[in-house]
């Protein structure tokens, strides 16, 4: 959803104390079975899990976000390790390059 300390930081908005209730009616027909929404307030991610509890068990949702924060931390371990910008395919348009393509064309270009 999002990071919102700058808008915070500079007064643009603030945060409400008062609790948001449910996004929506638990009786609604799910559009998708698993739903993860975060954002980022005063420097910390903040994960919501939305899901349907007749498809998945709740020791289930445990394990997967135990592993989700361990994949995000191994990303942020790599990411805080190095000391030079790397290039993903994000980084240079929209369209999608896998990524074993992505990394011949850089090489390719640092060949020149």
């Amino acid at each position: 959803l999002g990071q919102w300390d700058r808008e915070m930081n500079a007064g643009a908005m603030s945060m409400s104390g008062l609790s948001t209730g449910l996004p929506m009616s638990p009786q609604s027909e799910r559009v998708h079975a698993l739903d993860i929404a975060g954002n980022v307030i005063d420097g910390k991610l903040t994960l919501s899990v939305m899901y349907d509890k007749q498809e998945y068990q709740e020791s289930t949702m445990r394990v997967l976000l135990d592993n989700y924060k361990k994949q995000l931390l191994s990303i942020i371990g790599h990411c805080m390790q190095q000391t030079k910008t790397e290039l993903t395919p994000s980084d240079v348009g929209n369209e999608e390059v896998p990524l074993d393509v992505f990394e011949e064309l850089l090489t390719e270009l640092n060949e020149l």
